[in-house]
């Protein structure tokens, strides 16, 4: 079980959590997520470690990220080099682990709901808070498992290689039923079931650790969440947010169909009534070079707007984002300016000034302080706009 645990331990999604950087240094990964830092590994040398724990809390100090370090029973000295680091320790939690069980499910006919009820929990500690757990933008991830009981208890979590792991539960009275779940989904369709899950893993202690035990769960160690604060005051969010069923995103939407007249069809050009003053440049012909200049000039102009910007897809998740800390040793900068397939946009909270990229006409438009901005550099870059309005 300790190798299956450290596989877990060192699993590394495919694509980092919405507005997250990971970074690895030899055996350990760190996950920057730009209002704080978690530590993840298997087994450390006992050489040097003094040297590896130095240059993990430097590297989330240049970031002003206060650091979790999750560290297991077996993981022999490397408290006492956390403490003499500077980091204090939880409780220690038992790591409950137990087969899969083999009962029918009856999952909810709308997730959504049982998101929107889990965003409520306040009960915890948990092994990650709900609303980290949603930033990620697992509500969107195929792994994720989120289950509900009549009584109003929520659990969630996230089947990663052997394991269904449970970030979080509300209520004793849920273990006995989540225990016994098969959480490989036999009822669901072939894509949304986790074939190779076996084991259901949660972290527990007091009432919650009793009920998980007593339907048949064992602790097979103990882990201990050691903390070290920032240098500074840490950012309150994270530099990418995702939106999908948020209020924020169907108001900006509604505000953005209002205001330019927003008219989706394949035949409709222009998609919008372009604003006053803003230049139209007709990009489907573009080279590779030439994109990138388009983007690099785009996301230049926006990172001196000095403001929180969003980014739309037409039917399809939007983010809110700061573009100060995008880009470079930052996350990547959300959705593009190229409108590859559907409508995209940049766009300021006002609407005074952003992009919209029609992937029909395979233009797209810049208006406000933006386009004055780049106008001349853009021009130059991939060549003269195919309209302008007039002001």
């Amino acid at each position: 079980m300790e190798e299956a645990l450290n596989r877990l331990r060192t699993w590394v999604p495919e694509l980092p959590p919405v507005g997250a950087v990971i970074e690895r240094d030899g055996p350990v990964v760190r996950t920057h997520y730009g209002t704080h830092g978690e530590v993840s590994h298997g087994p450390l040398p006992e050489s040097d470690l003094d040297a590896l724990v130095a240059r993990q809390v430097e590297a989330f100090a240049r970031r002003n990220e206060p650091v979790l370090w999750p560290v297991y029973g077996y993981d022999t000295g490397l408290s006492e080099r956390l403490r003499d680091a500077g980091f204090t320790a939880e409780p220690a939690r038992a790591v409950l682990v137990r087969p899969i069980g083999t009962e029918p499910v009856d999952w909810p006919d709308r997730v959504e709901e049982v998101w929107l009820h889990a965003r409520s929990a306040a009960t915890g500690p948990h092994r990650r808070p709900y609303a980290e757990f949603a930033a990620d933008g697992s509500h969107l991830d195929r792994s994720a498992e989120v289950a509900s009981d009549a009584a109003g208890n929520v659990a969630w979590g996230r089947a990663v290689d052997e394991f269904m792991v449970l970030d979080g539960v509300t209520g004793p009275g849920f273990a006995a039923a989540l225990a016994a779940r098969d959480w490989r989904n036999p009822q669901r369709p072939a894509l949304w079931r986790h074939p190779d899950v076996r084991y259901l893993l949660v972290e527990a202690t007091g009432d919650l650790r009793a009920a998980f035990e007593a339907a048949g769960m064992r602790a097979v160690t103990t882990v201990t969440r050691f903390h070290r604060p920032s240098p500074g005051e840490p950012a309150r969010t994270r530099p990418v947010r995702q939106l999908s069923a948020e209020p924020e995103h169907d108001e900006i939407w509604a505000r953005f169909r209002e205001r330019f007249a927003f008219r989706p069809d394949t035949r409709v050009f222009p998609g919008i009534t372009e604003p006053p003053g803003s230049a139209t440049w007709r990009v489907g012909d573009l080279d590779d070079a030439r994109l990138d200049a388009l983007s690099e000039i785009v996301h230049k102009g926006l990172r001196a707007i000095g403001e929180e910007l969003y980014w739309l897809d037409w039917q399809h998740v939007g983010y809110r984002f700061d573009p100060a800390r995008v880009g470079g040793a930052g996350p990547r900068w959300p959705g593009a300016v190229f409108p590859d397939g559907d409508y995209f946009g940049y766009l300021t909270s006002d609407l005074r000034l952003g992009t919209f990229g029609h992937p029909w006409e395979e233009t797209v438009c810049v208006w406000g302080e933006l386009r004055t901005r780049i106008d001349v550099e853009l021009t130059a870059a991939i060549g003269a706009p195919l309209r302008r309005s007039e002001p």
